[in-house]
């Protein structure tokens, strides 16, 4: 039996890896190997990392975890949860089954995108990003368009008027900006287009245009989008976890769950969805687990 199974090899549940194999307790990671920001060329944000490639990213925490050889990496997904007496028993999708004391859920989620024709084909690599922060540099001083609902609208061209004059806004879906965030986009320079769009178009891979219902091309350099993020696995739903308003799993600073012997952290617990954040959130969970290992959370004073 394993002390410590990880759902999720992405950089939550690879620091939290991390602080498990510091203290020599038994510890299997699986992971799908289908990381949210695979599209994206570069990661930002990370202290000490920035710009680095996703993937790059990924094999140096993975190379890191080697002189600890009480960690395990899976290539594998988990599809099932079931409590048992002292942990839980956990299957893959390849039909095996593994057993551990302790689960942390590092699932992440995905980018559910507007149904525009042709705005997959340029996702992340292609110029078009729905992050400000990881992306919003690499595209100062650019033509920048937005596309999205009033409140997405408003959020972003806020955060990006400082990076760039020259910012286009698309509304797509409800609610509908507020009389005074209109306003204010004009008063930020921002152009607000209300028409259907039709289509993103563009050549040699990266985007050049919204071309809107009316037949109109906005020409840009960079779009920026609002996206819904969904959870990767039904995992947390299916062993019962508590979720808030907004859809994320409710975890303590430790990243434990309702569920006792269960935990989660990254991207899954928050809605600030940046690397280093979910490297912190699973350094708080790997030691959270740790001390539960060795306190247990009735006699535990944190």
């Amino acid at each position: 039996m394993y002390d410590v199974i990880i759902v999720g090899g992405s950089v939550a549940g690879l620091s939290a890896a991390l602080v498990l194999g510091r203290f020599r307790r038994q510890v299997l990671i699986c992971d799908h190997q289908k990381p949210r920001n695979a599209p994206a060329e570069a990661a930002h944000n990370f202290f000490t990392r920035d710009g680095t490639p996703p993937a790059e990213l990924l094999q140096i925490g993975r190379e890191q975890l080697r002189p600890y050889a009480t960690v395990q990496y899976r290539a594998a997904e988990v599809t099932g949860l079931k409590p048992i007496a002292d942990g839980f028993d956990v299957q893959t999708a390849d039909g095996a089954v593994f057993q551990s004391r302790r689960v942390l859920l590092a699932t992440g989620v995905r980018d559910e995108l507007p149904a525009i024709p042709g705005l997959a084909a340029y996702w992340g690599i292609g110029g078009i990003h729905h992050c400000p922060y990881c992306h919003g540099w690499e595209v100062r001083d650019q033509k920048i368009v937005i596309i999205g609902n009033g409140e997405v609208v408003y959020h972003l061209a806020a955060l990006l008027s400082t990076l760039s004059p020259d910012i286009s806004a698309c509304l797509y879906g409800e609610p509908s900006p507020t009389s005074r965030q209109k306003s204010q986009l004009r008063q930020m320079g921002v152009t607000l287009y209300d028409a259907a769009i039709e289509s993103i178009e563009g050549d040699s891979g990266h985007v050049q245009g919204v071309r809107l219902g009316d037949g109109r091309l906005l020409a840009c350099q960079a779009i920026f989008v609002g996206t819904k993020p969904q959870p990767h696995s039904s995992l947390a739903q299916e062993t019962g976890c508590q979720f808030d308003e907004r859809g994320y799993v409710q975890v303590d600073v430790l990243g434990r769950t309702s569920v006792p012997n269960l935990y989660a952290a990254g991207d899954m617990v928050t809605p600030f969805h940046q690397l280093i954040a979910a490297a912190a959130s699973g350094t708080a969970a790997g030691s959270g687990i740790n001390t539960d290992m060795v306190f247990p959370p009735a006699d535990s004073h944190s």
